[in-house]
């Protein structure tokens, strides 16, 4: 039943309006392709930049990637059918994954469930901004780790927003490409291959420019 939800969205193609940025294409950003999800790695000194507190424990970490899910499902010990259709139809609380990558995003995945995607440093910044804005604070400001990741240096912390169907872990992934000034898909990415189908399209064209006290 999980499949067959997802199954039910496309993604259009489209291009957008480059405009120019003399930094364009020094940074790159990597989408991961999980199945039915999908995780944005950044590479660890631009992540922690903005995210200092991430309490991740090796110290020569390259990459971070983050995921957003529910909250319920996303940290369950096994797979749970109840779980699954209540996170698809009911607005549930949300989480964010966070987890080490301690080599090339290219090489530590199978090199068929990455794309990575060219920015300027301005850009990355915008999406970093996004991925920031995705996390609860306390009364310190300091975000709140929830417990273990999935992986063996990972972490699951408390997040804004209700998870559902239509805003789910792969149109979140679309929104922060939005963030920073890509063309949404006409149709919602809902599946981690429409996302993948839309990422390769972002590949070859330049956002526009954004505010960038957007990145805040």
């Amino acid at each position: 039943m999980l499949v067959s939800c997802f199954l039910c969205s496309g993604c259009v193609s489209f291009s957008a309006l480059a405009l120019d940025d003399a930094d364009f294409g020094k940074r790159t950003i990597y989408i991961v392709n999980h199945g039915l999800h999908t995780g944005i790695v950044i590479d660890a000194d631009s992540a922690t930049e903005i995210l200092p507190r991430l309490q991740l424990a090796i110290e020569d970490i390259q990459f971070i990637e983050f995921g957003w899910g529910d909250r319920n499902f996303y940290q369950a010990n096994s797979f749970s059918v109840f779980l699954a259709i209540k996170a698809l139809f009911l607005p549930t609380k949300s989480v964010m994954h966070v987890a080490s990558i301690p080599r090339h995003p290219m090489s530590y995945f199978r090199s068929d469930s990455v794309e990575s995607v060219p920015i300027s440093l301005s850009h990355l910044r915008l999406i970093l901004g996004f991925i920031s804005r995705t996390f609860t604070r306390d009364r310190q400001g300091d975000i709140i780790q929830l417990g273990q990741g999935l992986y063996a240096d990972s972490a699951f912390y408390a997040a804004f927003g209700n998870y559902h169907l239509l805003k789910n872990c792969n149109t979140w992934v679309i929104e922060a490409f939005a963030e920073a000034g890509f063309p949404k898909p006409v149709l919602p990415a809902l599946t981690a291959s429409s996302v993948m189908r839309q990422v390769r399209i972002y590949k070859h064209i330049q956002p526009i420019k954004v505010p960038t006290d957007r990145s805040d």
